[in-house]
């Protein structure tokens, strides 16, 4: 069979759409809250954005660990949904909240007591310290509330529950992009926080969300019927279960959050101008590749579902099509990213010699798209969903801590050469990866069954 012959079944290309659209739309919001965090951030200046953007990189070491987290019970969860199984759902989700709510307490606890600490190991700048740390001190309440509420939502995905994401990030967007307006610059009367009042609003926003995703989940979604009840009363012999498939995700994403903290610390020591045309070449990115993204979560769950429902050499087929269609997107996004450079960079009140270097930074970071496109969907999508987690543990950080990073290093704080390319150096394991990868995915020996 035509593996593209898949994607002409109706149900099962709706089914896909159904959850990749939403999915994409969730975090175009996302990813558009926090392009207006950058840019009202940088109307206060490249020390304030600089401090933000390093102070966000511990905040995001928790949440792709949450992530990990909820991808690796996504795994058991799409499965036993495939079966019809809600009563093991439950149980599995019941390990997954305690073990995001362990985490938020560990990492919002470092982030309170030593902010000037962790803003040290990026940047030598006393200046961006000095402002990173006390938004960090803020922002850091946040993360319990962020956490949890991501977990839930995703949770929700592998049972195609995805509208109610729409709703809270929608909601999440006019709240916090508010809240900055009005608490960093001091409008309807209130006083000028700058950068405390960023960070205000990003706690008060993430409190709006977790209002709403909880509501749902205990009142309304009648699919997994989740209570309180299922919190602390469950079946234990699922942890196993549980940690078997969840903790080589996490290895991965916290393999991928560190890696992503050194390219950092190579950036952060090149100088303040670097930091800054990555943060906004990152935002920009992400909002491009909001639909690649959203494919490759809703891969994961159709994946899943079709391997729980016992339909192995047609979940093949359908993953081999959702590859080729990935890196389609590939080329659109990078295509994207290239016609986007002027206008973004634009918005930002930087020194014009930092914005010829957002640019050049902007032209190297739409050749990795590409390959971050087909990675997304055939990593993240295809393997994870099939529960091959180890290999693409391996892919993650080996080469991404064996080769990218020592690489960078040399290349940019030991030979000197010129940014642009340290981020293409800093940047091609997800070229590595991918190459390494494709032969697996195109065999077809990734399809686990993970569930009992």
């Amino acid at each position: 069979m035509n593996c593209l012959a898949v994607l002409g079944d109706r149900a099962l290309r709706n089914s896909l759409l159904g959850i990749a659209i939403p999915i994409a739309l969730q975090n175009l919001l996302t990813y558009m809250t926090g392009m207006m965090d950058t840019i009202m951030l940088g109307q206060l200046g490249e020390v304030e954005l600089s401090g933000a953007s390093l102070a966000n990189q511990f905040g995001t070491v928790y949440m792709v660990l949450t992530f990990g987290v909820a991808s690796g019970a996504n795994v058991l969860l799409s499965q036993y949904w495939g079966k019809g199984d809600t009563a093991s759902i439950r149980s599995i989700l019941a390990v997954a909240y305690r073990v995001a709510l362990a985490l938020s307490v560990l990492f919002t606890a470092a982030a309170f007591f030593f902010p000037q600490a962790i803003l040290a190991c990026f940047t030598p700048d006393p200046e961006v310290i000095a402002a990173g740390a006390g938004y960090l001190s803020i922002v850091c309440f946040s993360y319990t509330l962020n956490g949890m509420t991501n977990v839930m939502l995703m949770s929700l995905r592998s049972v195609g529950t995805v509208g109610i994401s729409v709703l809270v990030y929608i909601t999440s967007f006019f709240v916090n992009t508010g809240l900055n307006w009005v608490l960093i610059f001091g409008k309807l009367g209130f006083p000028a926080l700058g950068m405390a009042g960023a960070a205000l609003a990003t706690v008060i926003a993430r409190g709006v969300e977790f209002a709403i995703a909880g509501a749902y989940l205990l009142r309304f979604e009648k699919k997994i019927c989740f209570s309180l009840g299922s919190f602390l009363r469950y079946d234990h012999s699922f942890r196993r279960d549980f940690f078997q498939n969840v903790t080589p995700v996490m290895l991965n994403e916290l393999a991928w959050s560190l890696g992503n903290s050194m390219v950092l610390v190579v950036m952060g020591r090149m100088g303040r101008d670097f930091v800054t045309a990555n943060s906004i070449t990152n935002i920009t990115v992400q909002v491009a590749s909001v639909f690649i993204v959203g494919l490759s979560n809703a891969t994961a769950v159709v994946v899943g579902n079709g391997i729980g429902a016992g339909e192995l050499r047609r979940t093949r087929e359908l993953a081999r099509a959702i590859l080729v269609v990935g890196g389609v997107f590939g080329v659109l996004v990078a295509g994207a990213i290239l016609l986007l450079r002027g206008p973004v960079i634009g918005m930002y009140n930087i020194p014009e010699a930092t914005k010829v270097l957002t640019r050049q930074v902007m032209a190297s970071a739409a050749l990795v798209t590409f390959f971050q496109a087909l990675s997304f969907v055939g990593l993240m999508g295809i393997l994870r969903g099939g529960g091959d987690n180890r290999f693409v543990l391996f892919c993650e950080a080996f080469f991404l801590w064996g080769i990218a990073i020592p690489a960078g290093f040399a290349a940019g704080l030991w030979l000197g050469w010129a940014p642009p390319l340290v981020y293409l150096i800093l940047r091609s394991d997800e070229i590595i990866k991918i190459c390494v990868a494709l032969p697996r995915i195109w065999g077809g020996k990734w399809v686990r069954d993970v569930t009992r």
